[in-house]
């Protein structure tokens, strides 16, 4: 996974969409960051410490991203995330495939900031209209069940990993698993803090009817 683009080579919070500007009864979108208003606000873009992004953009300055923002807030987290968020994205995955499966976490978890970057990163990495329907209509391609099932049982079954194991090597199945796991993290951070859209980007067609997920806002 070593494509690069004249922009960025970071699929994560360093290469921001703005440079770029089913499963079953499982596979629903999560309306989590409608719900919750903004909690941690972006530093402001002109009070940045750009050294902060040297780590995965080195020596040029990241342009304005709210996700970027947040990490402004908390220097020691943002270096240790981003470092491991740098290797995820420029690991040994076939880009394609590493922002399908981003897309896929993003919708299961409700995470519209980090859909619609990413519809913008997997378009310019050759991902189709019809491979992104795939993943917003729930269908059963393989990156979608291996998503789902990751996201629902914390595992795969033996028929998804021999699946997987068909086309990737015992690296790229690790660098699979990792980068749901970190993506899932990074929703839950953004649909927690409230990070709003990117005003350039737009939504991409992130409309579904509200679902309630939390166990503590049910009724009963």
């Amino acid at each position: 996974m070593t494509e690069q683009s004249e922009h960025g080579r970071h699929g994560g919070p360093g290469e921001t969409a703005t440079e770029h500007s089913g499963h079953g009864e499982h596979g629903f979108h999560r309306d989590t960051a409608a719900e919750n208003a903004v909690r941690i606000a972006p530093v402001p873009y002109d009070d940045w410490d750009h050294e902060l992004f040297s780590v995965i953009n080195h020596p040029r300055k990241l342009p304005q991203a709210n996700v970027l923002g947040i990490f402004q807030r908390h220097p020691a987290l943002a270096r240790a995330f981003l470092t491991f968020n740098m290797h995820l994205n420029t690991s040994t995955l076939p880009v394609r495939v590493r922002e399908l499966t981003i897309m896929r976490v993003a919708w299961r978890r409700g995470s519209k900031y980090e859909w619609a970057s990413h519809v913008l990163i997997g378009r310019k990495a050759g991902v189709t209209e019809a491979e992104i329907e795939e993943v917003r209509t729930n269908a059963d391609t393989l990156l979608n069940r291996a998503v789902d099932e990751l996201d629902t049982d914390s595992g795969l079954s033996d028929a998804t990993y021999a699946a997987l194991a068909v086309d990737l090597d015992e690296r790229q199945l690790m660098d699979l698993v990792f980068t749901i796991g970190a993506y899932t993290m990074l929703t839950m951070a953004l649909n927690t803090f409230g990070v709003e859209l990117d005003p350039v980007i737009s939504e991409e067609n992130f409309s579904f009817p509200k679902r309630e997920w939390y166990s503590h806002k049910r009724e009963g």
